[in-house]
């Protein structure tokens, strides 16, 4: 690999990652806008056009390490060029379907190639970045999450007021084509894994049925109590799926991740503190726009101007805090993005149906404030504890992890709010009953920030790239 060469054209190796990043967060956000319009169009329940949404989300999860470890034998430019070609051919079956069926395929079709885009992001970033600018690099790459969360719901809404929602997948046909252009051109410039073991198929399917049906259960805690025999089926079989992944990964000839890398503590204490962090605000802010449209009485336009304060906070902390920890390390910058996390969701835990408008959102505010300080950081630190044939790896668990967490984040939420609420249904006014029922899962976010912010604290504050 030329290095000059590399070096020099690393923004525009960076673009190609960066569209993909902002294209996957992109198509999330505006398919929320366009599920009412989709469940109308093809005449299909919710319950089954939950499924839309559902059905990609247990293909990204089950891709994602697989993935990782895919790109570390066959390089990034194989796998950009693999993750455009079927996010275009799925965002054209979608735009084209004419059945819920037919939707429901072609989201998976596009989540094969999103879930290569999540996978590897991170691996790009601390590959063609300096040790001394990858906070800098992967600042921008949380950026793009932002501006596509931010984008999405204005965007979505414009295309429904002057077409179908077929648009919102026609949209990303000639962004996606630009970035397969851009993967061609630029991607030559990297060399080729030398000689790469084979992909292991039997320890990545273990993996992917052990996570996809532990992420299906978790969906399914507000539909079936916990003794259900569905969800007890579900748990045994994922818990058995990962225990024959794990024998797998001891024997040298079936291995795909590589249990060694969890013997790193740099590493460890990086994932545990993202899983807290995810898991503490993907659980409290889900119902966040609850609060805001039943209790608060807001118009949904309304509540879409007021969800995207936080993305815009983030996409403003994001890139400062990915500098700062280049010079002065992670341990400070992640342990104070925890503490801000907690401190918003303590400001949230006042929330009350006389609550000022510009409360809410300075809670908000805080909130994306403490998610941006800290994510950067910590990512930064995750991936430059490894070496550098296991950062393809390491960024699919990243992303991995990142899944889990919001799904651990949301089953408990959920569950949590709706037993609080039959708890409280001897309380007259319906605001009550939401306040009080919300109000201890955001005391159990704060828990999930508090152990996050322990973790921050115990890890080394090297800055330098494992060897």
């Amino acid at each position: 690999m030329d290095s000059a060469r590399v070096q020099a054209n690393r923004y525009k190796l960076f673009t190609v990652g960066a569209i993909g990043t902002f294209m996957a967060t992109l198509d999330g956000s505006i398919l929320n806008v366009a599920l009412p319009s989709i469940a109308r169009d093809l005449d299909a329940p919710v319950s089954l056009v939950a499924w839309v949404v559902l059905a990609y989300s247990l293909t990204l999860i089950s891709l994602l390490v697989a993935f990782g470890a895919w790109t570390q034998r066959r390089g990034y430019g194989f796998s950009y060029r693999f993750g455009y070609t079927f996010f275009i051919v799925g965002s054209l079956l979608c735009a084209l379907s004419g059945s819920i069926s037919m939707l429901i395929v072609s989201r998976v079709v596009q989540a094969v190639g999103t879930a290569m885009f999540a996978s590897i992001g991170p691996g790009m970033v601390t590959t063609v970045f300096p040790r001394e600018e990858r906070g800098k690099g992967l600042g921008i790459m949380v950026m793009m999450v932002s501006a596509g969360f931010m984008v999405g719901p204005p965007v979505g809404g414009y295309l429904l007021g002057i077409w179908s929602w077929h648009a919102i997948f026609i949209v990303n046909l000639p962004i996606g084509l630009f970035g397969l252009v851009m993967a061609h051109r630029y991607f030559r410039l990297l060399d080729k894994p030398q000689d790469p073991p084979p992909m292991r198929v039997a320890a990545a399917a273990a993996l992917a049925l052990a996570l996809v049906s532990g992420v299906f259960g978790l969906s399914l805690i507000d539909d079936y109590p916990v003794g259900h025999p569905l969800m007890w089926g579900l748990g045994l079989f994922s818990a058995f799926s990962f225990v024959v992944f794990i024998a797998l990964e001891k024997n040298p000839r079936h291995t795909v991740v590589g249990l060694g890398i969890f013997r790193n503590r740099r590493f460890t204490t990086a994932l545990a503190a993202q899983l807290c962090h995810f898991a503490g605000l993907s659980g409290v802010l889900v119902l966040v726009p609850f609060f805001l449209e039943r209790v608060k009485l807001f118009e949904p336009q309304q509540v879409g101007m007021y969800l995207v304060i936080m993305p815009i906070v983030m996409f403003i902390a994001a890139p400062t805090s990915g500098k700062l920890s280049d010079i002065i390390g992670y341990r400070l910058l992640t342990s104070a993005g925890m503490v801000i996390m907690g401190t918003g969701l303590y400001l949230l835990s006042n929330l009350a149906p006389d609550t000022q408008n510009w409360y809410i959102a300075v809670c908000l505010a805080v909130v994306g404030g403490g998610a941006g300080v800290f994510s950067t950081p910590n990512s930064s630190a995750l991936m430059g504890s490894v070496r550098e044939g296991q950062r393809s790896v390491a960024s699919g668990i990243l992303a991995t992890n990142r899944n889990i967490g919001m799904s651990v984040g949301v089953a408990v939420a959920t569950a949590l709010f709706a037993y609080l609420q039959q708890q409280n249904a001897a309380l007259i006014e319906a605001g009550l009953i939401f306040v009080e029922s919300y109000r201890p899962v955001i005391y159990v976010g704060m828990g999930f920030a508090a152990a996050g912010f322990i973790l921050c604290l115990i890890r080394d504050n090297r800055i330098e790239t494992a060897a």
